[in-house]
């Protein structure tokens, strides 16, 4: 009798444990894909760039989402203050298929890339002449935006020239910024 005793005690623990971090992990990033409604506003906070020298500068960065006039469309801009200017940065996203998590952007500039939502956070990855740019957006119910931007630079030797199609190439990371962004209008 002891041993079912301790058994349902154990199996009782085990669940509320598990329950327990269950809502913990939800809280900040949330289980039912909204995005990217639910994070429509305005984010602002610092950007850390560094290399492999250490941090190269902190830059004052806005970020905003909303929605376009036309369905499946978004906008978002990445703000940088230098100073008393601002570079602002205006894109689109495009909705190829929300169900996969497909989505397509489209800079100000005429940059034209695609990106993939995964647990809420939206990655791309894509080439400009030689360098290689990753940039992570995450999106949590805490009213933050993560950002990361990682700038790798292709790496061109007598070794890579004769690598085989299925052989590894490679990228030498150059620099990495870093954000952590604050909802501070809706």
């Amino acid at each position: 009798m002891n041993i079912k005793f301790l058994f349902f005690f154990l199996t009782i623990s085990l669940s509320v444990f598990a329950q327990k971090r269950e809502q913990r992990i939800d809280k900040e990033f949330p289980t039912p894909i909204a995005f990217p409604y639910d994070y429509f506003g305005q984010y602002s906070g610092n950007l850390r760039i560094s290399n492999n020298t250490g941090v190269l500068a902190n830059v004052p960065t806005e970020f905003s989402i909303s929605k376009s006039e036309k369905e499946g469309e978004f906008d978002y801009s990445l703000v940088f203050i230098e100073g008393k200017k601002k570079k602002v940065n205006l894109y689109k996203i495009f909705t190829i298929d929300q169900e996969q998590g497909f989505y397509a952007i489209k800079s100000g500039d005429g940059l034209e890339f695609t990106a993939t939502l995964i647990d809420n956070t939206l990655f791309s990855t894509y080439e400009i002449n030689d360098n290689i740019i990753s940039s992570i957006l995450e999106f949590t119910n805490s009213g933050k935006v993560r950002l990361q931007i990682i700038l790798s630079t292709k790496v061109k030797n007598k070794k890579t020239k004769n690598l085989k199609e299925d052989q590894a190439k490679y990228a030498n990371v150059k620099q990495i910024q870093k954000a952590v962004l604050n909802k501070i209008a809706f």
